[in-house]
């Protein structure tokens, strides 16, 4: 695999542990779509179905490296 593919393949899993350990589901797809899958959102990450934005602070680069 070429270095590129290994560092996009990095920052992919980075992504998948941060939404493991930091995500939330959307309130307003869980209230107005029920049956579908939520959207996972990171702190303050914008929802693009619903537009809801979470309110939680940004996460310190800390908690960032830490994931």
């Amino acid at each position: 695999m070429s270095e590129v593919a290994e560092m996009y393949q990095g920052m992919k899993d980075h992504k998948k542990r941060l939404r493991a350990k930091y995500g939330v589901a959307c309130p307003e797809c869980v209230r107005l779509l029920p049956k579908a899958n939520p959207t996972i959102l990171l702190p303050q990450q914008r929802c693009r179905i619903h537009g809801y934005r979470d309110s939680r602070p940004e996460l310190t680069d800390q908690q960032y490296s830490d994931a």
